[in-house]
This record gives structure tokens, C-alpha cells and sequence, in this order.
């Protein structure tokens, strides 16, 4: 499995060419649904549910756990899968080179998870993170979409 990010340049060489697919989180507490406060491109300063992309050789239920560790310190269990959500025109920056940009399919499976234990924290990818019982304002199109649906 890979245990690295994918360079600026291998990120833009694949994603630009065929579908990224990602899981985004459903984080569920008696608090509400957790969410990020973007802290960079795509959605910067935008409300967002936590997610990351699916590796090679990952299972989706590894990715949740993984995610949910790396991007809110969170321990989780998966409960259901939700449905999907499609971002067919993602625009992206490179992280290093913001002049560097590119077109991305991005392909989100939805999941509902429990949280085990942990202890909740960003990372460099929010600004805030925080439990909402309504959808909060700012929040990234598709996701607010997607949850007026399901709730």
C-alpha cells in the first residue's frame, strides 16, 4: 500500500487523466456531523465534510479509519455507506507551485462512521474543526447537496 502522498507532479500526471476516487466522512457524535474549515484549495474557506483519496491496494474501509486518524485524530467505526458524490470539473493547485493547476474527476464515496475514541484535532488541511447539528453556512456545494438529501 502507499504509505506517501503523491507528489505535485504525480498527483496532476494521473488525476488529470482518469478519476480520483476519495471517501468522505460522515462523523456522527451527539454534538452532530463533524466538519473542516478548508485551510487551502480546492473550497478554500469552506466547510467540508473530512476525506482523503482511496490508495492503491486500500480497502475502503481502511481509508476511513486511515482518514479519519489523519485528519481528525479520530478513531472511528464505519456504520453504512451513504451514496456517492461526483465532482467531474475539480479544479486543483499544485500544493508547492500554486501556478501548477489542473482539471480533476474526483469520484466520493460517502460514509457514516461512529467514533471509538481518539482525541480530535486538525491538520494542516483546516483551519477549525467543528461539530455542526445543521449544515453550516459556507459549506462546499456538493456536500451541502448531498447532505439535504440524506437528512
Amino acid at each position: 500500500m502507499h504509505k506517501n502522498y503523491l507528489s505535485d507532479e504525480e498527483f496532476f500526471q494521473i488525476y488529470t487523466r482518469v478519476p480520483r476516487l476519495n471517501v468522505d466522512l460522515v462523523i456522527k457524535s451527539d454534538d452532530g456531523i463533524l466538519f473542516a474549515l478548508r485551510n487551502e484549495e480546492p473550497c478554500l474557506n469552506e466547510w467540508n465534510l473530512i476525506g482523503g483519496t482511496v490508495y492503491k491496494e486500500e480497502l475502503i474501509s481502511d481509508a476511513v479509519v486511515r482518514v479519519a486518524k489523519a485528519e481528525a485524530g479520530l478513531d472511528v467505526k464505519f456504520e453504512k455507506c451513504l451514496g456517492y458524490m461526483e465532482f467531474p470539473h475539480e479544479a486543483r493547485n499544485a500544493k508547492k507551485d500554486p501556478s501548477i493547476r489542473g482539471e480533476v474527476h474526483t469520484i466520493s464515496i460517502v460514509l457514516e462512521t461512529s467514533i471509538l475514541g481518539g482525541e480530535l484535532r486538525k491538520d494542516e488541511n483546516a483551519r477549525d474543526l467543528r461539530f455542526f447539528k445543521e449544515i453550516p453556512e459556507n459549506t462546499v456545494k456538493e456536500h451541502r447537496i448531498f447532505l439535504e438529501k440524506i437528512l
